[in-house]
């Protein structure tokens, strides 16, 4: 999951759904366990400020978080699913770099040998 994920998605919403989520993010009630933003920087940000603000303020991974509970509160469970299906996409593509790299490094030792002691 990268930033870019995030702002595609509030991309995805409409002005006055894109509204909405930024009053969410001001209000500490509707953020269980994470920070609201404060309204004066909020007021005039745009989607990729604001994907800016949430990262800042909650790291990658928090900012995806705030972002599948808003969506929630805005009924926008569409963008949570394909959120969802980014995510599953991300740790299957680092699932496949780990597996490969350890075949190689097999095959290697099977070609070289091992190292020579000491």
């Amino acid at each position: 999951m990268t930033p870019e994920d995030l702002l595609n998605t509030l991309e995805d919403l409409g002005d006055e759904e894109f509204s909405k989520f930024k009053w969410f993010l001001q209000q500490p009630d509707s953020l269980q366990g994470f920070l609201s933003i404060r309204k004066r920087d909020l007021e005039t940000a745009d989607r990729l400020k604001t994907v800016d603000l949430m990262v800042q303020t909650y790291r990658l991974p928090g900012a995806v978080e705030v972002t599948r509970k808003l969506l929630e509160k805005i009924n926008r469970n569409d963008l949570v699913q394909s959120l969802s299906d980014r995510s599953i996409s991300d740790n299957q593509k680092h699932l496949l770099q780990y597996r490969t790299t350890k075949v190689l490094m097999m095959s290697h030792l099977w070609l070289v040998g091992p190292l020579p002691q000491k």
